[in-house]
């Protein structure tokens, strides 16, 4: 069955072309702007919150509603880890993906009772443009694996219906950048 991937980017891309599931499954790349750093939270702007944070997150919550009303059973939102460690100059950007996380927790604890699963995958800031050393982790971990990890493995398995009794949940796929 397919998955219908909601994204756009690499990383939508490589999920579109490398996720597939037997239940009726949707994945949601949160429209995180790395490449839009500020310099100063202080110094932000209307117009760039709503361009940075509110835009993507009512992007968000319309994807979930999209992927509810298809009666999907499996919903997997892909967020940077830079929203649970947050990173200088990405403030929006970490409000967004930790936003959304929230989100996630949300909306599985209200669909859970129609058997409706909602998690988030939280992958390397590169991913999202984010530059991981501004951004990166909050611990020393092996960085061998940096920059090569895929997170289709993970998004599989949370598309399947193996995975139904996981929900809610924030699976980090970094290779042990963010610990």
């Amino acid at each position: 069955m397919s998955v219908n991937v909601l994204g756009r980017g690499k990383l939508a891309d490589l999920l579109r072309d490398g996720v597939h599931s037997d239940t009726r499954s949707a994945v949601i790349v949160v429209a995180v702007e790395g490449d839009q750093s500020i310099s100063s939270i202080a110094q932000l702007t209307d117009a760039q919150i709503d361009e940075i944070f509110e835009q993507p997150m009512q992007r968000v919550i319309g994807a979930l509603q999209e992927a509810h009303s298809m009666n999907c059973e499996r919903i997997v939102v892909v967020v940077p880890t830079t929203g649970m460690s947050g990173g200088a100059c990405y403030a929006p950007q970490a409000a967004l993906a930790e936003s959304a996380r929230i989100l996630v927790k949300s909306a599985a604890r209200q669909w859970g009772v129609s058997g409706i699963t909602v998690n988030a995958v939280a992958v390397e800031p590169h991913w999202f443009a984010i530059d991981p050393s501004i951004s990166g982790p909050v611990a020393i971990a092996p960085r061998s694996l940096s920059g090569d990890v895929s997170p289709v493995g993970i998004v599989n398995w949370l598309c399947s219906a193996t995975s139904g009794d996981v929900t809610g949940q924030t699976i980090v796929c970094d290779g042990g950048l963010w610990m």
